[in-house]
């Protein structure tokens, strides 16, 4: 109701201000406890909701969620993770041996049995025959064969670990992900029944000026009609808070406990995405992992030019005879020896070989390319999210500050009969749809923020308070192309 649908005598007979007073006290007082008081027939009722569900669906208000810990128990039980950790090992282990060609390889044969022995048709004999061989090689020169095996080994090993890193992030980032999802839909729910018990105060306002005259039945039917909404609102959101919490649990095993808020992520950012592009080759896993597997590449291919030339190496051979071909007796005899070897012709097969590594390392370098631009472009457009929601943040802080002025004048002017209930109701709709749009943004730059991280393989140390990963960390690397 307005000032120009009041009466003409209503001016000046004092009621003004004894009306102004008598809401005042109404809207700062405590709620009547009885719902059987005028005006408060659904009001009591209305403030009784709270954003309390289940208790299977709502964790308690004490307990807090660890994200660290709860990332650390998943990686240890997660199969990809293990699957990865298996890989490494295998690598880890090609590296032994590649490196066993540096040393001695020892053969020893015995044997012992009867030995029939005819040396001309008038006589023959049946003697207990045992032999022995005992050979030593050890490798002088080949040409950088064993080198680059080692080489190739040692980067096939960096590889591995680098695709552990990654799965760690990886899993890292989803875990985060869902993490803020509970957070955010969790402080939602907080929000609307914050909302809810303004919502039955301004009811209340309502009703106690429907009694005196200044407002009519529609107006506080249409205050209802809001709060019932907001209920609505209310049993979605915590609807929506219990699918969160469940996907919290696909991931990590078990529902969560109350989640709380996570470090602002721009501290742990670089200042530009071109200073992020920078370091990339140094510090994303897909890329230095490309980069591995390219040196692994490209180590085979010079080992394999390597037998085109001949090895040499180093014999030793020791022989110990008993009654062999005949009655001899014991013969011994040893002999040290450098050989080389060198195959001449094979019918082209090492020729072949050696091509279809160069094919191969062809092909990587446009693998490492193609990573280095999805990255570089992925960090970018993830940058660009970032600038956009903190231009956003600044935006929707100044919207509240605005929608919490406008509500709060709208509530003197109400109470002076200069506003309506519809410009009551819109200016805390305003106020409330900020806040929300505030949750949702901060809730989205957090996650854009999580995913520059994880490209950066920094994720698990910003969840984690600075901790290094539990199960693995790779030696940094510099990656580039070489010349061939």
């Amino acid at each position: 109701m307005t000032n120009k649908s009041k009466p003409s005598w209503y001016a000046g007979n004092g009621l003004v201000l004894g009306v102004a007073i008598a809401i005042a006290a109404q809207a700062g007082g405590a709620e009547p406890r009885s719902p059987n008081k005028q005006g408060g027939r659904r009001s009591a009722a209305a403030a009784a909701p709270t954003t309390t569900v289940q208790p299977d669906a709502q964790p308690s208000a004490v307990a807090k969620e660890s994200l660290r810990d709860a990332i650390v128990a998943s990686l240890k039980q997660n199969p990809d993770i293990q699957i990865a950790l298996a890989q490494q090992d295998d690598a880890k282990y090609g590296v032994n041996e590649a490196r066993a060609a540096y040393l001695p390889r020892v053969d020893m044969t015995l044997a012992s049995g009867p030995e029939y022995v005819q040396p001309n048709a008038a006589s023959d004999s049946l003697l207990q025959r045992r032999e022995g061989v005992l050979n030593i090689h050890q490798n002088l020169w080949d040409f950088g064969v064993t080198i680059n095996d080692i080489k190739r080994a040692n980067a096939a090993y960096a590889s591995a670990r680098w695709g552990t890193r990654k799965k760690i992030e990886q899993i890292s980032f989803e875990i985060s992900s869902a993490y803020l999802g509970v957070l955010e839909k969790q402080k939602l729910v907080d929000l609307i029944g914050e909302e809810i018990e303004t919502q039955a105060k301004m009811s209340k306002m309502i009703a106690v000026q429907k009694d005196l005259g200044l407002t009519t039945s529609a107006d506080v039917s249409r205050a209802q009609v809001r709060q019932d909404n907001l209920q609505q609102l209310l049993l979605d959101a915590q609807s929506q808070l219990q699918q969160q919490r469940e996907a919290y649990r696909r991931l990590t095993g078990r529902l969560p406990d109350r989640a709380t808020d996570l470090p602002p992520v721009d501290s742990a950012l670089p200042p530009n995405p071109d200073s992020a592009v920078d370091v990339i080759e140094q510090r994303n896993p897909d890329l230095a992992q490309a980069s591995q597997d390219r040196r692994s590449i490209e180590r085979q291919l010079a080992s394999q030019k390597g037998n085109f030339f001949p090895r040499i190496g180093l014999d030793l051979q020791g022989n110990h005879r008993y009654e062999v071909l005949g009655r001899t007796g014991r013969a011994d005899d040893a002999r040290a020896v450098v050989t080389i070897s060198y195959n001449l012709l094979n019918g082209g097969a090492d020729m072949a070989l050696k091509r279809r590594i160069e094919a191969r390392l062809r092909e990587a370098d446009y693998q490492l390319l193609k990573v280095r631009r999805d990255v570089e472009q992925d960090l970018r457009v993830d940058f660009q999210s970032l600038k956009a929601a903190n231009e956003k943040m600044t935006t929707i802080e100044s919207q509240i500050d605005a929608a919490q002025k406008v509500v709060t004048l709208y509530r003197e002017q109400f109470r002076s009969g200069q506003r309506s209930v519809f410009d009551l109701l819109d200016s805390q709709q305003a106020l409330f749809q900020a806040k929300q749009n505030q949750l949702s943004n901060y809730t989205q730059k957090q996650v854009s923020g999580l995913r520059v991280l994880q490209k950066m393989a920094e994720l698990f140390r910003f969840v984690g308070g600075g901790e290094p990963p539990p199960l693995s960390t790779p030696a940094p690397i510099i990656v580039g192309v070489p010349a061939r």
